[in-house]
């Protein structure tokens, strides 16, 4: 059970409003109570919930954009699109916004509600979170209102704002397939990604649904990295020459692929088509240009955000809170029809 300002005020010996003071900056509190109080609300690991003294105000409420092993780099803008959306709902609305980036490590040495405790934060939209990081096993368990990007929990007070990842790729490689390709390969992101997992069983899916076999050794794990990407590929189609087509779990990815291919003197898509995932911007600039799946990340904050509040309220009609956004497959160069002497 989490430890309250009266059980520290208890073991400390002094009132509940000398803690109070005390959390709150006041300096009529003598140095030696105060490193007395400050060792007690560690021992019983204590921090002041200012999100709920906030709230109990009813003064200023605070959502916080939390962006797990942030990488925001030129060739993918998704976490700042992302970040746009949060703070272009919490414009129009009655909440603060406020941005911070974290890590697995950062995340051992501190836990959620500490976290969010000692930051003011009424909810929290994360984004990047992995199966394996400790956020991921607490926060099933938390009641700060959450909202995840990608990842769906049991836990009325964790919301989900998503694209149907399984859904999308199933159609991405129902096209390779209609297309005449039956050899069919996937470069994945990261086996602790929940959207790994789903792309992962559309591509099954898709090969199962068109009586295709599903070849264990097609499918490799590149951590969303376009260099190791640039390895595996080249590994992929030097061990399986029959293979005439790669869904990649991301664009990133996939333009890691296209330099593999380029590299070992194959032509896309003559030789060898490659479907990709997220539309980033530079799928329509490389060549030949990149056929993605399309998810729009600004919409996804924006209503990511709006979902956040809506549990913040605990307004949310029939409590409903996993909210799907479309997504779209844009069709450009770097797909074509099987070659004949492939088949």
């Amino acid at each position: 059970m989490r430890a309250t300002i009266r059980d520290v005020a208890k073991v400390a010996g002094v009132s509940i409003a000398t803690v109070s003071k005390v959390f709150n900056g006041y300096s009529d509190i003598n140095q030696e109570t105060k490193e007395k109080i400050f060792e007690v609300a560690k021992e019983l690991d204590y921090t002041p919930n200012m999100a709920a003294r906030t709230l109990s105000s009813k003064s200023q409420q605070t959502i916080a954009l939390i962006l797990n092993e942030f990488n925001f780099n030129r060739k993918s803008t998704m976490p700042l699109e992302v970040l746009n959306g949060v703070y272009k709902f919490t414009e129009q609305s009655d909440f603060e916004f406020v941005f911070y980036g974290t890590s697995t490590e950062k995340q051992e040495s501190k836990t959620f509600r500490q976290f969010c405790n000692e930051h003011n934060i009424t909810g929290a939209v994360i984004q990047g979170l992995k199966m394996t990081d400790p956020y991921y096993y607490e926060i099933q368990e938390t009641s700060l209102p959450t909202v995840l990007i990608d990842i769906v929990m049991d836990n009325p007070q964790v919301g989900t704002v998503s694209i149907d990842s399984e859904a999308a790729s199933l159609e991405a490689v129902n096209y390779l397939i209609s297309r005449g390709h039956q050899n069919i390969g996937m470069i994945n992101g990261s086996r602790d990604a929940n959207v790994s997992t789903l792309r992962e069983s559309g591509y099954r899916q898709a090969l199962e649904k068109n009586d295709l076999l599903v070849n264990e050794s097609y499918v490799q794990y590149a951590n969303f990295d376009e260099d190791i990407a640039f390895l595996i590929t080249k590994n992929l189609l030097s061990s399986h020459k029959e293979i005439t087509a790669l869904f990649c779990a991301s664009d990133i990815i996939a333009i890691g692929a296209m330099r593999a291919a380029r590299d070992m003197g194959k032509k896309v898509p003559e030789d060898l088509s490659i479907i990709g995932f997220d539309d980033i911007v530079l799928a329509s600039y490389v060549t030949p240009t990149l056929t993605s799946v399309a998810q729009d990340m600004e919409t996804i904050g924006f209503e990511a955000a709006k979902l956040l509040t809506e549990i913040i309220k605990d307004n949310l009609e029939e409590k409903i809170n996993h909210w799907i956004i479309p997504h779209d497959i844009h069709y450009r160069e770097s797909v074509a029809d099987v070659k004949k002497d492939q088949k």
